[in-house]
């Protein structure tokens, strides 16, 4: 599962093959009142991703919630997404419902995220799963930088077919990459292949696991590891585990139920963000929805 797809398995995706979409987002912070609060520094887009106007529901923390407004991705669409938090800024953003890939006649699409945390600044990256329809193909990156003091916390969780309606993975692809950088160096690299369905149920591989989520949380001690352990071993019978790596902390859950693993996910936040970030734990508005 961590071998370099072959490049025979790819096809790319060819000029005007699907639609190319961009968001470029930068975030400042403004001195006001003595205070600094977080704003939307500088904000570009092209295609069908947008960004709503920031809320404020903890005061100087921007929440943002990033809009795809067609609703699915195919074969040949190209999504990049692309945040910039400069010093001593504080982002929680989010997604208003699951990412959906659909059925790909042989293309395969893409999707980018690249997240810069500048000294002093803490992303908090939490958007809903990503579910593969069967026949999908989809290549994603996620490529993580903190620097200095720069704090981080978030998930990705995927959803191979869709196990509430009984549809199985039996078709498509999988490619992923994620990456996370302290000061240029490369902590963490997790790639990850689904090319046929015996991946799915390989010892080695998902076994029959049709979701997966993988969260970090930057910097971290042996403290947070603990906390983070004992609320694992409150969901004894599911695959789930934590280490932590350099002050990187990795928790690994598989499951096949998503609400139970966004649940999981969000109990795990919940203890982590005071310890981190000394606030407590403030869910997105939009999840009540």
């Amino acid at each position: 599962m961590n071998l370099p797809m072959p490049m025979s398995e790819i096809k790319a995706s060819p000029e005007k093959e699907g639609w190319t979409a961009l968001l470029q987002l930068e975030f400042k912070a403004k001195n006001s009142a003595g205070a600094a609060k977080t704003i939307l520094g500088e904000s570009s887009h092209y295609g069908p991703l947008r960004v709503q106007r920031p809320f404020y529901p903890e005061g100087d923390l921007a929440h943002i919630y990033i809009l795809h407004p067609p609703g699915g991705v195919v074969g040949g669409d190209i999504l990049t997404v692309d945040f910039t938090l400069q010093k001593n800024t504080q982002v929680l953003s989010t997604t208003p419902g699951s990412g959906k890939f659909y059925l790909s006649s042989g293309y395969f699409a893409e999707l980018n995220q690249n997240l810069t945390v500048k000294p002093g600044a803490c992303l908090e990256w939490l958007p809903q799963e990503n579910i593969l329809f069967s026949g999908a193909r989809l290549q994603a990156r996620t490529r993580i930088e903190c620097q200095g003091n720069g704090q981080f916390i978030g998930w990705d969780i995927s959803c191979l077919g869709r196990p509430t309606s009984g549809e199985q993975f039996t078709q498509g692809a999988f490619e992923s990459r994620l990456e996370f950088y302290h000061n240029e160096t490369l902590l963490f690299v997790e790639s990850q292949r689904v090319l046929h369905e015996k991946t799915l149920h390989a010892s080695a591989g998902l076994r029959s696991n049709p979701l997966q989520a993988t969260m970090l949380a930057f910097p971290c001690t042996p403290e947070h590891l603990e906390s983070v352990r004992n609320q694992i071993d409150t969901h004894a019978s599911d695959l789930m585990a934590a280490t932590l790596m350099d002050g990187l902390l990795v928790i690994r859950i598989l499951g096949n139920n998503s609400e139970l693993i966004k649940q999981q996910l969000t109990q795990i936040w919940q203890v982590l963000r005071p310890m981190l970030r000394k606030r407590f734990a403030v869910p997105p508005r939009i999840w009540a929805t």
